[in-house]
């Protein structure tokens, strides 16, 4: 019986201690082989796995709640009451970080440098973000996408977008931009699509797109742009859309075009377009090019209202002068009323900017016409003492005079009486509309008279 009991108490007490070794080895393992725990969550938040999102949308937050897991992948604060965004407000690594739809007022220096990893940035629908920090961006040097819209933002700090390399997608619209400093986008070398739609901006100057090298979309539509310098595109090499409609353009230089050499589609509609010779080289361009487009539909000069500029036809332009090279915007800066149109109708002037002119009595009296004599043999001697080509022969001093005050009343005044062609000059069947006949019948009929006479005159000294 003693044998017995102590066999048994043997067995209880090895059970026991395996039992004990197990519960030790279960331990360990647990500890060593799974040692990550359960995964927290925000108050009032969702996250899911897989990746790993927090979704913390429409929950009242006034600030990032904190508790967010570090190695969560992407966060949604969106439709919240969130009003600032300091250094110390993101305690985890993410690639997608919504924030649209809050009541942002104030981003810090350095607020988001500690998402090395973030990709996606929505920070659009805060209309209390009047202004950024420079520096708000910093250490983003992996995000491909900035969603800023509809923020209100009157100004964009000169060294907002510095160092984002990577970001292809930037959208601006819908704020109350008045200006783009120039090289504000020179370090985003890879960004493809520039949405700058629906805000104030005026003017595109020489080097406000400089760096921009692969994009692709310009939206630009909805402005109040006036003017394009004609260099403005010169980095554009890629684009392939255009958009300008619905802004205030009353001309556009021909140069920025043709440093569009991928231009695929281009909106130009909604602009009072000037169909005078300023018009010119955006007629050029259309006629060389093969582009979509919008109507293109002109304002003035009032003969010409409603037309499309792409369809003019080129006798339209043969009285304009060449485009002035040294202008701001490169354009044609000298137009001409009918008047004076008629004048250098006749003898075409050396001269065509409007610099070249002083506006003084003395420049309508010499103005330089080239001298074709018209009197036979007694013309020929006459015109080889003439000392310069920039006299008026005594055939030309004889023409119907302009008042210089009437002619520098009309200097660069695109009236509405344009002249399409000359009579004498008009092909068969040719209509001018939109000629009065006093605008060009009357001084032309001046000039046959006083021609006429003046040939009788020399019939009759050389055979009476």
């Amino acid at each position: 019986m003693e044998t017995r009991s102590t066999t048994r108490s043997c067995r209880r007490s090895s059970t026991r201690t395996f039992k004990s070794g197990l519960s030790l080895w279960l331990v360990l393992w647990l500890v060593l082989v799974k040692p990550a725990p359960a995964r927290g969550c925000p108050r009032l938040c969702v996250c899911y796995p897989s990746p790993m999102t927090v979704s913390c949308q429409a929950q009242n937050f006034t600030s990032v709640p904190a508790g967010v897991p570090y190695d969560s992948q992407r966060v949604f604060l969106q439709n919240n009451r969130i009003t600032e965004l300091r250094v110390d407000s993101f305690g985890f690594q993410t690639q997608v970080l919504w924030l649209y739809s809050n009541n942002i007022t104030w981003i810090e220096a350095g607020a988001f440098s500690e998402l090395r990893e973030l990709e996606e940035l929505d920070l659009g629908d805060n209309p209390h973000l009047h202004r950024l920090e420079g520096g708000a961006f910093r250490g983003l040097e992996k995000l491909q996408s900035l969603h800023m819209h509809r923020c209100r933002l009157a100004a964009l700090p000169h060294d907002i977008f510095r160092k984002l390399y990577s970001l292809h997608f930037l959208y601006l619209q819908e704020n109350q931009l008045h200006f783009l400093q120039d090289d504000l986008f020179s370090d985003l070398v890879n960004l493809s699509q520039l949405f700058l739609h629906g805000n104030r901006i005026r003017t595109l100057s020489e080097n406000v797109f400089r760096g921009l090298v692969n994009l692709d979309r310009l939206l630009v539509h909805d402005n109040r742009v006036r003017q394009v310098h004609r260099k403005a595109f010169r980095d554009l090499g890629r684009l392939t859309m255009l958009f300008l409609f619905n802004n205030s353009l009353a001309e556009l230089p021909g140069q920025p075009l043709r440093d569009l050499g991928s231009i695929e589609f281009l909106r130009l509609n909604g602009n009072p377009w000037s169909c005078g010779c300023e018009a010119r080289p955006l007629w050029e361009f259309f006629r060389q090019s093969r582009v979509s487009s919008s109507e293109v539909l002109c304002s003035s000069p009032s003969p010409r209202r409603g037309q499309d500029l792409r369809f003019l036809r080129e006798m339209d332009f043969a009285l304009c002068p060449l485009p002035d090279p040294g202008s701001l915007a490169g354009t044609t800066t000298t137009t001409f009323s009918t008047k004076t149109r008629w004048w250098f109708s006749k003898a075409k002037a050396a001269a065509s900017t409007k610099s070249s002119y002083a506006k003084t009595s003395e420049a309508v009296k010499a103005f330089p016409f080239a001298v074709k004599p018209l009197l036979g043999p007694s013309t020929s001697s006459s015109s080889s003492s003439f000392p310069s080509k920039y006299e008026l022969a005594e055939e030309e001093a004889a023409l119907p005079k302009l008042d210089p005050e009437e002619y520098w009343a009309n200097y660069g005044n695109e009236d509405a009486s344009s002249v399409r062609c000359f009579e004498l000059e008009c092909p068969p069947g040719f209509d001018s509309p939109g000629l009065p006949p006093s605008s060009s019948s009357s001084p032309l009929l001046s000039f046959l008279s006083v021609s006429l006479s003046l040939l009788a005159l020399s019939i009759h000294l050389l055979f009476g």
